[in-house]
């Protein structure tokens, strides 16, 4: 196999992101040999139990300029860390030099690995695209904004935003292409357990902007007042030194023990896990409760299994949050949340109504075989 492309991944837990890679590279393995540099964690033993040849490393350098985490306040402090990144990045794209003289390709698997491109140029001078997965800030940041479109402009040849959102905050549109994520249906397929009530599922990284808080908040007030349930699929510890001392993180121990979420009946909470099929299979609607104001991969991959979703956002879309297959709410707003939860327990033919428009939209955006073949031919130029 002469093709060869090493593609770097930018958090060590892992997330949407890292499944949606994962997918993508094992779509793609016959025409193209992987190399994915990342960060040790649940990430990288993720691609490894894919058999995808993974570099670990201790971290790769970032510049969040996103609506959920630009830099403000204390998280301006975040930026010690990625200036030891760089230095940390360049020694090792250094030992990476000598080891392995010509690489062709890079793919940064999010757009604030940019920062890493002129490194990556002035090793190798290879060709780099890169993932657009999170809504960039178009508002604030003159300076940034600036900064992004220069680093954009000078060394990135292709950006692929995931959906029309993404598309529209993109700061170089030029070069900038909408592919959505594909999802291999095979590995979602599951056999429905029959329940007595409605359930709920929640699956992600147990952290604040993830919005589990959120879906604790609101089913420890209905717990006793109606049958429901929520299954919470996720990793229960995060460890971050700055964000903890700042306190721009949650214990999530704590919680449950300062709230005796364990006691509550109708909540379960489970540890992350690869294989989602139990998961799915349990729940009838799936919550995106989260910060970012935008849809990740769990509303995708239930809307392939005809169920609808809750999401956190503040206005419908025209694919992957269309009006008629899920409903939405304003990130943050507790009691609108609330609402649409209990809009759906009162409203149960609508579950099933809802979970058909979503399977239709999903069946024909997210095709993993059409959208790995786009990837493809932009990545490969």
């Amino acid at each position: 196999m002469s093709k060869k492309i090493f593609v770097i991944h930018n958090h060590k837990n892992f997330s949407g992101a890292a499944r949606s890679l994962g997918e993508t590279i094992l779509n793609l393995k016959k025409k193209i040999r992987f190399i994915v540099i990342c960060p040790k964690g649940s990430s990288s033993k993720y691609f490894k139990s894919l058999n995808i040849e993974v570099m670990e490393v201790l971290l790769v350098p970032r510049f969040n300029h996103f609506e959920l985490g630009y830099y403000r306040g204390f998280r301006w402090l975040l930026l010690i860390r990625e200036i030891f990144g760089l230095i940390y990045f360049f020694f090792f794209l250094l030992k990476l030099k000598l080891r392995i003289k010509d690489i062709e390709k890079f793919h940064l698997n999010e757009l604030e690995l940019v920062i890493i491109a002129p490194l990556l140029k002035f090793f190798f001078n290879s060709r780099i695209t890169s993932h657009l997965r999170c809504l960039f800030e178009i508002k604030k940041g003159r300076l940034r904004i600036m900064f992004f479109k220069f680093l954009c402009k000078t060394f990135l040849n292709k950006i692929i935003a995931i959906d029309n959102d993404c598309y529209k905050t993109s700061p170089l549109k030029k070069i900038t292409h909408i592919v959505y994520n594909g999802i291999n249906k095979k590995n979602l397929l599951t056999k429905k357990i029959k329940s007595k009530v409605i359930t709920f599922g929640f699956v992600g990284n147990f952290i604040r902007r993830k919005g589990i808080y959120q879906v604790l908040e609101v089913f420890r007030k209905i717990d006793k007042k109606i049958n429901t349930k929520v299954i919470c699929v996720g990793k229960t510890y995060q460890k971050n030194f700055l964000l903890n001392l700042f306190r721009y993180e949650q214990n999530f121990g704590k919680y449950i023990k300062k709230y005796n979420i364990n006691k509550c009946k109708k909540i379960e909470i489970l540890p992350m896990t690869f294989n989602l099929k139990n998961f799915y299979s349990r729940i009838d609607i799936i919550l995106f409760p989260g910060f970012m104001n935008g849809v990740g991969r769990p509303v995708i991959e239930a809307s392939l299994l005809k169920k609808p979703s809750i999401i956190a956002l503040d206005k419908y879309n025209n694919d992957t949050a269309k009006k008629n297959s899920c409903l939405i709410f304003r990130p943050g707003d507790l009691i609108s949340f609330e609402k649409k939860i209990l809009h759906l327990l009162k409203n149960k033919q609508l579950i099933k109504k809802m979970g058909i428009s979503a399977f239709k939209n999903a069946k024909k955006n997210f095709d993993i075989n059409k959208n790995s073949k786009k990837i493809y031919k932009i990545i490969w130029g």
